[in-house]
C-alpha cells in the first residue's frame, strides 16, 4: 500500500467522481498489484472490525479491475460507460445523480453488484479463518500450581566487560561460564520479534500467550524451548505444559 494508494483507499463508497479525480492525479495507483494490495488491506481491516474503511478497499480494488479488464485506456472507458461527462474531450465529469444515462444505470449496477457480492464474500473468509484460528492448536505457558506465577528474566544487554561476581554463592563460579550463559540470554533475547521483547519486557504472561497464540505450534515451542535454555523463563518446581485449545499435552 503506497501512500498514494492509501488516499485512494479512503474515499467513501460510491464516490465514482472523487476517484476518478483522484486517479487523475495520482496515476501511480493504476499499477500491477494496487488491486490485490487493496484486498488484502480490505481483509486485515475487516479482521480488526473496521468495516467502513474494508468496503472502501475492496470498492477501489473493484474498479481498478474493472478498469485493467476494459484494455489499455482502462480508466477512460470505465467512467465514459459509468458516468456522464460534460465535456468528454477533458472527461470532465458532472454529478451522477442527475446526468446518469439510463446505459450508465444499467453499468453502474452490473458494477454495485459485484461490489456487495465480493465485499460480502470477504467478510465470510473473514468469518471463517477467525473460526480456524480460534479452533487450532495453541502452544501457552501455564504454572503448574495455583499459587506459582511464571515470569521472565530479560537482560538489559549484554555482558559487561568488567564482569565481577559478588555475593554470597558466587565463590565457586567460573566467571567465564556466567559471562557465557549470560551472553546467550542475551542473544536468545535479541533473535525475538520486536512484539515478543516488549511482551517480556513488560513481564506479561498474558501477553507472552497471546503471541505464543498466534504462532504454529512448532515455532512456539521452539520460542519456549528458547527461552528455557536462555534462563529467561522462569517458572516454580513442577515446570510447565503445553496447553492447546483441544486439551493439555
Amino acid at each position: 500500500m503506497s501512500p498514494s494508494l492509501v488516499g485512494f483507499s479512503k474515499i467513501p463508497v460510491g464516490n465514482f467522481e472523487k476517484s476518478y479525480e483522484y486517479i487523475q492525479g495520482h496515476r501511480d495507483v493504476v499499477v500491477e498489484g494496487a488491486s490485490d494490495a487493496l484486498l488484502v488491506a480490505a481483509f486485515e481491516a475487516e479482521s480488526e472490525g473496521k468495516t467502513k474503511y474494508a468496503a472502501q478497499c475492496v470498492f477501489q480494488s473493484l474498479l481498478l479491475q474493472y478498469c485493467d479488464q476494459l484494455g489499455k485506456d482502462g480508466v477512460g472507458v470505465f467512467f465514459r460507460r459509468y458516468v456522464d461527462f460534460v465535456d468528454r474531450s477533458i472527461y470532465s465529469i458532472h454529478c451522477r445523480a442527475s446526468r446518469m444515462t439510463s446505459g450508465n444505470k444499467v453499468a453502474e449496477k452490473v458494477f454495485t453488484d459485484d461490489f456487495a457480492k465480493t465485499y460480502t464474500h470477504l467478510k465470510e473468509r473473514v468469518r471463517i479463518t477467525k473460526e480456524e484460528a480460534s479452533s487450532r492448536e495453541q502452544i501457552q505457558l501455564v504454572a503448574e500450581g495455583g499459587d506459582v506465577t511464571i515470569t521472565f528474566n530479560v537482560p538489559d544487554g549484554p555482558p559487561p566487560a568488567d564482569l565481577r561476581l559478588e555475593g554470597p554463592g558466587t565463590e565457586d563460579l567460573d566467571i567465564e561460564e556466567v559471562r557465557k550463559a549470560l551472553q546467550l540470554r542475551w542473544d536468545v533475547f535479541e533473535s525475538f520479534s520486536p512484539d515478543l521483547q516488549h511482551a517480556l519486557k513488560e513481564n506479561s504472561l498474558e501477553a507472552v500467550n497471546l503471541i505464543l497464540g498466534e504462532m504454529d505450534v512448532p515455532t512456539a515451542e521452539a520460542v519456549v524451548e528458547a527461552l528455557s535454555m536462555g534462563g529467561i523463563l522462569n517458572f516454580a518446581e513442577g515446570g510447565i505444559r503445553d496447553e492447546t485449545k483441544n486439551g493439555e499435552a
